[in-house]
């Protein structure tokens, strides 16, 4: 009875946790819901934002420079403005904006931000944190609030990527062989900026890779390859930068 009682219960816990997500990924639809509903009505922040990114994502694409060389030049800014000052043609936000009109790209970069934030938390407590049927409205209910925190636009993914980023490189540190942790750290790196997140957090991911060779626990190169791996592929991703603090003459400020 007891083994019934228990199996009842699991199924019961199942399904109202399936339940709160369906109300979680409605909460977030409504919550961007205005972007689309509203159109160029709708409340946007301005101060880096309305006034500068999104006018240069606009500028960038229009000006026939998107694949520019890395010595390319912007003639619209300031007499022209060398193309390395913009940001790479292979971040997604670039293409959200080159495709849709601006109020349509910048709802579209809200809800694929938040949607994969809530799955990234979501991932890594119910299988790292807290596993178990009883946890499950506690995962819902910290996932929804970290999809809802508010966050500069323009750096889509670097801070609310980072929950499904660790939970795929705690996949792959325990020993996990899935395609899909993976292609994870594959796709991040086109949709986040290694410059306003990702560096302090693959840096903090090759200390806690030390600290467990130094602890005895081996030296574990899957883990330390996929380290390298994500690094490779922001550097790669956005050459545009490692261009110009190495090689450019021009002064930068990053």
């Amino acid at each position: 009875m007891k083994d019934i009682s228990r199996a009842k219960g699991g199924r019961e816990a199942l399904v109202t946790e399936k339940r709160l997500l369906f109300f979680s990924l409605l909460a977030i639809a409504l919550y961007v819901s205005p972007y689309f509903v509203l159109g160029e009505d709708a409340h946007m922040r301005v101060h880096d934002n309305l006034d500068s990114n999104i006018a240069w994502y606009k500028v960038l694409t229009r000006s026939g420079e998107l694949f520019g060389p890395v010595d390319g030049i912007i003639p619209q800014i300031i007499n022209g403005l060398p193309r390395n000052a913009f940001g790479t043609e292979f971040s997604g936000i670039v293409w959200l904006h080159a495709l849709f009109p601006s109020i349509y790209a910048y709802g579209l970069s809200q809800a694929a931000t938040r949607v994969l934030a809530f799955i990234g938390m979501y991932l890594l407590l119910r299988k790292h944190v807290l596993p178990g049927e009883r946890w499950g409205w506690i995962r819902i209910g910290a996932s929804l609030t970290f999809a809802l925190t508010p966050f500069w636009p323009s750096g889509m993914l670097s801070t609310l990527g980072m929950p499904l980023a660790l939970w795929a490189f705690l996949n792959i540190r325990g020993g996990e062989r899935s395609w899909v942790n993976w292609a994870v750290l594959t796709l991040l790196p086109l949709y986040s900026s290694f410059v306003l997140g990702f560096f302090f957090f693959l840096s903090a991911l090759g200390i806690w890779w030390l600290i467990d060779v130094i602890r005895g626990k081996g030296w574990n190169w899957r883990f330390l390859a996929a380290i390298v791996y994500m690094t490779v592929l922001y550097s790669a991703v956005d050459y545009r930068l490692v261009h110009s603090l190495l090689f450019s003459d021009e002064p930068t400020s990053r």
